[in-house]
């Protein structure tokens, strides 16, 4: 993207067009200084590939900047004696990781590592693939650059449940200062929120004052349910429904590169190095104590030391992969594998992730609502102006968290998102293609939304009782992992789905709010679920196995627990059991999947994992 931000680049092509007449000059001219504003090269950290390979040696190695790596490098840097390098497998942010409305259009995007599911016979059933899209960010910002923005922070419980099970410092009370800490909150302060929320911290969190039209519907329809309408899913409950906070600013996204790399861009002992994976965490000749960290970029290996710890950072799907090509994980597997078993760990076990099964309503909509005219005309608007439908993720925020079997509780175990999707939303953005879905549902999809206005809850479970694994597929680091979700392995997660159907997303149809918006329920109705009547458990249990999906948040694979825990791969100040200077910082420490979306949990273990770090090295300590 540095092109439109290079003036002798931009006025020749400016110039190119003088017949054009002055006023289309002007208008590209002003197109690529806003493209540059928005996206150029000068935003972010520059690659620092030659002064690593002029001097290989850190303090801290961090691997992986996305939402807590970013947040881990940007804390450590904080303390100028350390010198610490950030590396990417990923480049700089684009023009579509940077428009909010357009976040599905990162999935199978150069920034995307575009990762399926293993084929299942009981779920993903309907996609070519016979395994569900599992998107993962590839750039500065990692998932928070291609994420839906959603601001959520988890349920109080979560983490409780993570301390009563032993990890020592991770209660609700414990980690809030940690979400605060990183929080520059938007809305206006009060006695409620004041416990709850930062004004000054570095991570935008936008709440909107304008809510759309469907929104609103959207939210009286839910509290004709029984929904609470509440105004903070981040404070004192969970419960509820509302139209969630947001990580934008000024009709862009804010990732964790904007957030906590761009300001540190010049930091004088900050090295970020791009487009380099890490592939292999080294050790000191027969030991255990990690020496360094090998990266591959531009076709080659580069060898980097590191002086005080190596901390992967590489989300829940990257972090066990480079565990296990290093000799850290299943012993047994590690042997078929013919890897030197450095430390048999579970790493890559208790995979969980949150799946959701769509319902469909429709309306006739204008058909001409996504035309190439007005496509064309929004993106314009966008760019010259920012304004218009693309500065925000309006209608599809928001969002309600029940519980099935307890409407008192205050621990939900499904969540609903609620999009809006006008005629030919695929002109825009085609979420079915994005997912790989086959040719019967794609092709049922796009009939259904020819010339009517879809809307779509996300049947979310929470609280999965199945769990999955990871496995290599070879030695070979540029090969993808075998990734097994193995939803509704456990019988009660259906249960719960199907719980969820009936008493929400059927229901809503009945509300006044729905029925005079004029939607009616409506089906994608799979060849394989027609023997059984609509009505029937049955029916529900065949199409949630047809049409799963991910919500993209994987978690759980390098799991924390207390000494003694068989089951844990890092303890609770989140250092690597069994070897001596790696930590795992990232969303793969969870002991379990939080209830709600994982970027603001991600975010808030990088800063607390960070000062956990900085606790430890300051306190004059001179070796792990």
């Amino acid at each position: 993207m540095s092109w439109a931000c290079d003036p002798v680049l931009t006025s020749n092509i400016v110039n190119s067009y003088q017949t054009a007449g002055p006023l289309f000059m002007q208008t590209l001219q002003t197109f690529f200084a806003a493209q540059c504003a928005l996206v150029g090269d000068h935003l972010w950290p520059a690659d620092a590939i030659d002064s690593v390979l002029e001097d290989p040696n850190y303090d801290f190695i961090v691997v992986g900047a996305g939402s807590a790596g970013a947040t881990v490098a940007n804390r450590l840097s904080e303390v100028p004696e350390w010198k610490v390098l950030l590396v990417e497998a990923g480049g700089n942010p684009t023009l579509n990781t940077e428009i909010p409305h357009l976040f599905y259009n990162n999935m199978r995007s150069p920034q995307d590592w575009a990762y399926k599911t293993q084929p299942d016979e009981a779920a993903c059933r309907s996609y070519k693939a016979k395994g569900c899209a599992w998107p993962r960010g590839k750039a500065l910002g990692g998932s928070s650059s291609i994420n839906f923005m959603f601001y959520v922070r988890g349920n109080r419980h979560d983490f409780d449940e993570w301390a009563a099970d032993g990890n020592y410092g991770w209660s609700y009370d414990d980690v809030l200062p940690y979400f605060i800490k990183s929080e520059k909150f938007t809305g206006v302060q009060n006695e409620q929120n004041r416990k709850y929320h930062n004004w000054e911290g570095n991570l935008n969190v936008a709440v909107d004052k304008q809510s759309h039209d469907y929104e609103h519907m959207i939210i009286n329809a839910a509290v004709e349910l029984g929904l609470k309408n509440s105004s903070d899913i981040n404070g004192e409950s969970q419960m509820g429904v509302m139209t969630s906070q947001t990580t934008t600013k000024d009709g862009t996204r804010f990732s964790t590169a904007r957030a906590f790399l761009s300001p540190i861009k010049d930091r004088k002992n900050f090295h970020v190095i791009k487009n380099a994976q890490a592939t292999k965490v080294l050790f000191v000749p027969g030991t255990n104590i990690v020496s360094g960290v090998m990266i591959h970029k531009d076709g080659k290996d580069i060898v980097v030391n590191v002086r005080k710890e190596l901390i992967l950072s590489a989300g829940a799907l990257n972090s066990p992969h480079i565990m296990l090509l290093s000799g850290i994980g299943p012993r047994r597997h590690l042997e078929e594998m013919k890897i030197e078993v450095k430390a048999d760990l579970p790493v890559g076990e208790n995979l969980q992730d949150h799946l959701y099964v769509p319902t469909f309503y429709t309306r006739p909509g204008d058909k001409d609502h996504y035309s190439i005219n007005n496509i064309v005309s929004a993106f314009t608007e966008y760019i010259l102006h920012g304004t218009g439908p693309l500065i925000n993720t309006s209608p599809h925020r928001v969002i309600s968290f029940v519980n099935t079997t307890d409407p008192t509780s205050t621990a939900s175990d499904m969540q609903f998102h609620y999009f809006v999707l006008p005629p030919g939303i695929s002109n825009m953005l085609d979420i079915f293609y994005k997912h790989g879905l086959n040719d019967e549902a794609y092709n049922k999809f796009q009939e259904m939304n020819k010339e009517q206005t879809v809307l779509v809850i996300y049947n979310t479970l929470l609280k999965p009782k199945s769990a999955g694994k990871i496995l290599l597929a070879s030695k070979n680091p540029f090969d993808a992992p075998l990734f097994f979700a193995d939803y509704y392995k456990d019988p009660e997660d259906m249960a719960t789905v199907i719980r969820a159907l009936k008493q929400h997303s059927l229901r809503l149809g009945e509300t006044k709010a729905i029925k005079e918006a004029g939607f009616k329920l409506d089906w994608v109705d799979i060849d394989n679920c027609k023997k059984f009547d609509k009505t029937t458990d049955e029916y529900l249990d065949c199409i949630s196995r047809e049409l799963t999906f991910s919500l993209y948040h994987p978690t759980s694979t390098a799991k924390m627990g207390p000494d003694g825990d068989p089951t844990s791969v890092v303890d609770p100040e989140l250092r690597v059991r069994k070897v001596k200077g790696l930590r795992v910082i990232d969303a793969s420490i969870m002991p379990s999947v939080v209830r709600g979306n994982t970027n603001a949990p991600s975010i808030m273990i990088g800063e607390k994992g960070a000062d956990m770090i900085k606790k430890f090295w300051l306190n004059q300590h001179t070796e792990l």
